[in-house]
């Protein structure tokens, strides 16, 4: 008996047979493909007398809708002269070039048992190095083997990241955990942690490790939306805890109760009981506009050691210095204030509400005023209200700018705003829907258009703390879409990187603005625990470090690039930029 390839040089072959019992597969002949033979691998037969290699498998087929199948078919693939290199001589290198390749499920993690005794030290570097585009039944392979061969090294790696070069600043109690890190200094950061319900600030200096003050906590706000509980903001550290119950049905509705605004010394400088409104858009003609539903006003202002933080319908206004209330400022329209107030060059206030703007002179009094009938997603520092169909109304002149999208048929329907636009030196870039992002100069006419856009944040169904997805540095912009893209462009709009992505976005940030840090979710089949991985990006968007962490509990960047990450009760500190060195030289 001979093979198929020996007889008559065929290279695929396949049969039906009628499926005669559900509960059984039936059994094909083989030796009539392949002749004498053997078997390497699972479904791989080998012909003894040619030395060719088949891929042999059956599978049920017929109607798709049916649960059941019709029949079993066989097929057989004669395998092409560099896959049965492979399978006569397997080793990592090899592996390594037919990870794209079609082969049995199982064959991966065949070629690894039989080559994991001659070739250890490149199996545990493949590990390492976190390989990322091995099949997933070679990855879970590794992760077990691993495990079983370096239980010690496992455990260390598992904690510090990958590669390992961090260093431990604390070890606290088995059952303590990390919540938050947060610089607030060049050289201190703060964590929070809890221990059997019980919160704590703790700030360490670095490089020494010291622990320099502690403060006890209430609970932090964890019920609800997603927002920071610790945060530093304008030479202060804030802390919101509690909560307020804000709907019966959805916990994105649910509020903190407190705030408490610290020094950084560890002193407590305010405790403020908060009352909050939500604001909702009921009305059809407001939703056609705005579509937001619903705004959470309990954002707040730090000017110049001062306090602006909204108060049902009025400002409340702190001095941090004296610890005292300074005034109450209704608002007009009696439209809640959002929290975000600025200075002017000529020393006036400027408040934003949900549906307009308003502006106080020294003694309080309000100075100029502007009312939507809508509610802005944006408002940008020339006062141009911009709204989620793209509409957007310039106050100034009291005009009014449309974007459409123009089909092939000639209509115009009006563009989606992804997410808020964001305002760099002399522009505005506005993410649209339908792949499209323009740029804007400042009497909003479009000077570039592009054919990619963000993450979409805004839609029907958000609730005004949604994470930015767009970073405007000293002179680029990055842009992040889920699941598809980290693109850098220059403010002219010129293309400097699109970096293709498989996850989703969870924080973009700039610790010295120049450089770019994007965190995206992290799963694989390398870890059975959550975690991140980190994009590191200089300003021409060349990746300086791409790492694998513990999950986004407890991670920050310094100014100076130290990164902090926890793993439950432990606190390490990376230095990046020493980091994408060795990561520069290993790619």
């Amino acid at each position: 008996m001979v093979c198929l390839y020996c007889q008559n040089g065929s290279k695929t072959f396949s049969r039906l047979e009628p499926v005669q019992d559900l509960n059984q597969t039936p059994e094909f002949p083989i030796h009539d493909i392949v002749g004498t033979m053997r078997r390497p691998f699972r479904d791989i037969y080998e012909c003894l007398d040619c030395h060719q290699f088949w891929w042999i498998r059956v599978k049920g087929t017929g109607d798709p809708r049916s649960t059941y199948p019709e029949y079993y078919e066989q097929t057989a693939e004669l395998l092409d002269d560099q896959r049965s290199e492979l399978i006569r001589n397997p080793t990592v290198s090899r592996l390594l070039q037919h990870t794209e390749s079609q082969f049995p499920y199982t064959f991966f993690p065949e070629v690894l048992e039989s080559i994991a005794t001659n070739e250890r030290d490149s199996l545990k570097n493949i590990f390492l190095d976190r390989v990322p585009h091995l099949p997933s039944p070679a990855k879970l392979w590794l992760r077990s083997w691993f495990q079983t061969q370096f239980p010690e090294e496992y455990k260390v790696q598992k904690e510090q990241g990958f590669p390992n070069k961090a260093k431990l600043v604390s070890t606290w109690e088995s059952n303590e955990l990390v919540l938050v890190s947060e610089w607030i200094a060049i050289d201190q950061f703060v964590v929070l942690s809890v221990l059997d319900d019980s919160y704590t600030i703790t700030a360490f200096q670095l490089p020494e490790k010291k622990i320099i003050w502690k403060q006890k906590l209430g609970r932090p706000f964890l019920e609800g939306i997603s927002i920071p509980n610790l945060f530093y903001h304008s030479g202060y550290l804030c802390y919101y805890q509690g909560f307020q119950k804000g709907s019966e049905y959805f916990s994105k509705l649910n509020r903190p109760n407190e705030l408490l605004v610290f020094d950084l010394s560890g002193n407590l400088l305010l405790h403020l009981p908060l009352s909050f409104r939500c604001y909702e858009i009921l009305s059809t003609e407001e939703r056609d506009v705005s579509e937001n539903r619903v705004v959470h006003n309990f954002q707040f202002s730090i000017l110049s050691n001062t306090l602006y933080i909204p108060y049902s319908n009025e400002v409340h206004i702190y001095d941090l210095q004296s610890k005292e209330l300074l005034q109450k400022i209704k608002t007009p329209n009696g439209d809640p204030f959002s929290g975000k107030a600025f200075e002017t060059e000529s020393g006036v206030i400027l408040f934003h509400t949900v549906k307009g703007v308003f502006a106080v002179n020294e003694k309080w009094e309000v100075v100029y005023q502007y009312h939507s009938k809508f509610h802005p997603v944006f408002i940008d520092s020339q006062l141009n209200f911009y709204y989620y169909y793209s509409i957007v109304d310039q106050i100034q002149t009291g005009e009014q700018k449309r974007f459409f999208q123009n089909d092939d048929s000639g209509s115009n329907l009006l563009f989606e705003l992804v997410s808020p636009p964001v305002e760099f030196p002399n522009g505005i870039l506005t993410p649209f829907a339908w792949d499209k992002t323009y740029l804007l100069n400042q009497n909003l006419e479009i000077t570039k258009e592009l054919n990619f856009t963000s993450s979409d944040t805004l839609g029907p169904h958000a609730f005004g703390t949604n994470k930015i997805p767009i970073l405007a540095t000293e002179d680029r912009i990055c842009i992040t879409n889920d699941y598809r893209s980290i693109i850098m462009i220059d403010f002219i709009g010129n293309l400097i990187c699109n970096h293709p992505i498989q996850s989703e976005v969870i924080q973009v940030l700039s610790f010295d603005g120049k450089h770019s840090v994007v965190i995206l979710s992290c799963f694989d089949e390398y870890s059975e625990e959550d975690q991140i991985e980190l994009f590191f990006l200089d300003p021409k968007g060349i990746i300086l470090l791409k790492k694998i962490l513990p999950g986004p509990e407890g991670l920050s960047v310094s100014f100076d690039g130290i990164l902090v990450f926890a793993q439950n009760n432990k606190i390490y500190t990376l230095d990046m930029f020493q980091e994408s060195d060795f990561y520069l030289k290993t790619i």
